[in-house]
């Protein structure tokens, strides 16, 4: 059937000042060179889909999800995400994130819903409103106004069933994990142990190095800073992930926040990691039972 055959799309004013903003977000990903050839083809469509409102185009099934970054506002740390999809001739724009504080844990959040289908009205739910905790929570098109794709710490990830050459990007990412896993597979060195404090010096003595030297090695990754204090890690030496004290919730803490908020080291409560020097973090305490 030709596209132009199928009834369009009945949308108002507001609803164009959205699609422009969704067009605007695909340009600023494509000129700030943000994605693999591969994703650029199906960017492509989904913004000559977009362009085409009120007129359809033939069916597509894709999808591109932008996640923002982490963004701190005293001790509240929040980052947003924005999807993009086209199921069929159903078009779509959801917004939402998530808020964390050390006092109340986390959550995640929808900011708005937006879709339309050929021959009715576009549907739109804002919960704006209802978000005043988070500090930095924006309409889509003020999102969109700020967003700067150059700083490259936007994430973006693209799913299109009809776009082979994404599995391409897939293949060369499996190849970066094997290499990575050949790297780990190597014979790690023994055991560093680097406290800072005394605080530090008694989680420390919680491990055993001669069993920690036994087992394969179990590293984390992506940590940089404490989630209640904000101290860089890297400086402390040692960090619990955990579960805090008389809470659900759990953190990467420092020794000095853990001491205080942490319900303990052990399978189930917490685990102890200590940095390496090739800046690795290693687990040395609260393995999994054998």
């Amino acid at each position: 059937m030709n596209s132009d055959s199928i009834e369009k799309y009945e949308v108002s004013g507001f609803d164009l000042d959205l699609i422009a903003a969704a067009i605007s977000l695909l340009k600023k990903m494509t000129f700030a060179d943000a994605l693999t050839s591969a994703q650029l083809v199906t960017v492509a469509k989904v913004q000559h889909a977009f362009s085409r409102i009120p007129r359809t185009t033939t069916v597509l099934n894709a999808r591109i999800q932008i996640t923002g970054p982490r963004c701190q506002f005293g001790d509240i740390e929040t980052y947003h995400w924005w999807t993009l999809a086209i199921e069929g001739h159903r078009i779509s724009i959801d917004g939402g994130g998530h808020f964390y504080r050390p006092s109340s844990g986390g959550d995640s959040f929808t900011t708005m819903v937006w879709a339309v289908e050929p021959s009715g009205q576009a549907e739109f739910k804002d919960y704006i409103d209802g978000l005043g905790i988070v500090p930095d929570v924006k309409s889509f098109p003020d999102a969109v106004h700020s967003m700067n794709f150059s700083s490259h710490s936007f994430d973006v990830e693209v799913t299109d069933s009809d776009n082979a050459l994404l599995d391409e990007d897939e293949d060369e990412d499996e190849d970066e994990d094997e290499d990575e896993d050949e790297d780990e597979d190597e014979e790690a060195p023994p055991l560093q142990m680097k406290p800072v404090d005394s605080i530090g010096q008694n989680l420390a003595k919680q491990v055993v190095q001669s069993d920690v030297n036994l087992r394969e090695p179990e590293y984390a990754y992506g940590i940089k800073s404490c989630d209640l204090c904000r101290c860089n890690l890297a400086e402390q030496g040692l960090f619990v992930d955990g579960s805090l004290r008389n809470d659900s919730q759990w953190a990467n803490m420092c020794p000095q926040c853990f001491e205080k908020s942490g319900a303990g080291v052990g399978w189930g409560k917490g685990q102890l990691y200590a940095i390496q020097s090739d800046g690795k973090w290693r687990m040395v305490s609260g393995f999994a039972p054998n």
